[in-house]
């Protein structure tokens, strides 16, 4: 193990830095209605709905877990509660044409959900993961929020309980689920 291996906090913080790229694009799309636009929305929302769910989940299975039992309750529940608004937000979009007027508002109560999430992780949480854990300990936990990530469901669930035991559970049989919609639908594949 060496020390240029990716710890948890990289592979988390390596998330984010995409979810903001794919965010600011959204924001440049908000108000425009052409049919590329309108298109291009509702791509960028199911390929960062896609990402967040494996965020969420890895996280809530291999990362909340430890800093639950090492660190402290209050700062796993209040994440996993931002995880659960988030859900609802993303699982109200997938029901949701670009067109319909309240779309681009509801891209935005995303948004800002997720980097208000992000910001408390990153000013918080993350700082105490590496002062708790040592660096063999992290890179074990980015490996398995890794392989968490290959695995998990690619769609909300919002009626899903936010715990590791039952995300672990239902996880396997709703990723599959929604690999075979998405497979179907072609969603999460961009046109090129």
């Amino acid at each position: 193990m060496t020390e240029t291996q990716r710890d948890v906090v990289d592979v988390l913080s390596a998330d984010h830095r995409e979810f903001d790229r794919i965010f600011r694009e959204l924001e440049q799309l908000r108000g425009r209605t052409d049919a590329d636009d309108l298109r291009r929305k509702r791509q960028l929302v199911d390929e960062v709905t896609i990402g967040l769910v494996k965020h969420s989940v890895a996280e809530e299975t291999r990362v909340y877990p430890r800093v639950l039992a090492e660190l402290y309750e209050e700062e796993a529940q209040h994440s996993k509660e931002e995880h659960a608004e988030a859900e609802e937000t993303m699982k109200r979009l997938e029901r949701m044409d670009p067109a319909d007027a309240g779309f681009d508002g509801l891209v935005a109560e995303l948004i800002a959900e997720i980097r208000h999430h992000v910001e408390h992780e990153e000013q918080r949480m993350f700082t105490e993961l590496r002062a708790a854990f040592s660096h063999e300990q992290l890179v074990e936990m980015a490996e398995q929020v890794e392989a968490i990530k290959k695995i998990a469901p690619t769609r909300a669930h919002p009626m899903t309980p936010n715990e590791a035991g039952v995300r672990l559970a239902v996880g396997p049989v709703a990723s599959l689920l929604d690999h075979l919609r998405d497979a179907v639908s072609g969603r999460g594949k961009s046109d090129g």
